[in-house]
């Protein structure tokens, strides 16, 4: 072995993180890049599967969405992973090469989500497991404000919506309802917590279709997620709607709650955004 190889090897083997910054491995590539992450286990493994989709690294066997930087078995590119918390990966733009942003956080920061160089399919298997749901409690799962609740939010007029306003970054993956139940009696109101984009405006989208069957909507926004399961839990609400089904598990089983999802309304995909970086196939020189 060549004393060129000796030191490459041995650099290869001391290289590690820097306050968040992960290095996952030493590749081919004469030239590294930093690419920001999000540092929670659900997002960061969602991000991990898209930079593999991409052709940026090569994840072990099996590891699907449990996927950590320690699972990455090739890394040709020296890709160095800048672990973030999600809701500040798009404010690291300026000092990466690249960035993998939520969905619901691109779009707060106005990034447009055709300048993305790739971003999650609506049949990947974040899709199928991580579709935004709307939760009620326990036994109210067919209420009458539930059922029109979900007619509403599954109405072709919410799916194009949705196609219409976010470009891919948010997309419906409900099947649509053709009819909104009346409403009856004095109870005549469904008050629903949400996060203000995209959920929010999604309900607001179908206020319109509710009031022409006798139902008011009432949309409260929250700007954190523990809240909107505690007003639901406590009665405050009749709904909410801002979480994937696996985030709502957790919280039920770490709250002894008993919050039911009822529908998967849509699916936030996570994206491939340049900082530095150009194009994808700047990440690959």
């Amino acid at each position: 072995m060549n004393l060129k190889n000796v030191v490459r090897i041995a650099a290869c083997a001391a290289a590690t993180g820097v306050l968040a910054l992960a290095l996952a491995g030493c590749g081919s590539s004469s030239t590294s890049h930093k690419i920001a992450v999000p540092s929670d286990a659900t997002n960061e493994a969602r991000a991990l599967l898209l930079l593999q989709d991409e052709g940026l690294l090569t994840l072990a066997d099996g590891a699907g969405l449990n996927a950590t930087t320690n699972d990455i078995k090739e890394n040709p590119y020296n890709i160095e992973f800048v672990e973030t918390e999600a809701a500040s990966v798009p404010r690291t733009l300026s000092d990466v090469d690249a960035a993998v942003i939520n969905g619901n956080y691109a779009l707060g920061a106005g990034l447009d989500p055709s300048t993305a160089f790739a971003a999650e399919g609506a049949d990947s298997q974040a899709a199928k497991e991580y579709g935004n749901v709307v939760a009620v409690r326990s036994g109210d799962e067919k209420a009458p404000k539930t059922e029109a609740l979900l007619a509403a939010l599954q109405s072709q007029e919410v799916s194009d919506f949705i196609t219409n306003t976010y470009s891919g970054t948010v997309v419906p993956i409900f099947t649509v309802v053709d009819d909104i139940p009346q409403a009856t009696g004095d109870d005549t109101t469904i008050k629903v917590g949400a996060s203000p984009t995209p959920h929010a405006e999604i309900l607001n989208a179908a206020k319109d279709l509710l009031a022409a069957k006798g139902w008011t909507l009432e949309v409260v926004e929250f700007t954190d997620y523990v809240q909107p399961n505690v007003a639901l839990s406590d009665g405050s609400l009749d709904a909410n709607y801002f979480q994937h089904q696996p985030y709502l598990d957790n919280y039920n089983q770490e709250n002894g709650t008993d919050l039911v999802g009822v529908a998967k309304i849509h699916f936030e995909a996570m994206a491939l955004y340049g900082g530095k970086a150009a194009s994808l196939d700047d990440l690959k020189k």
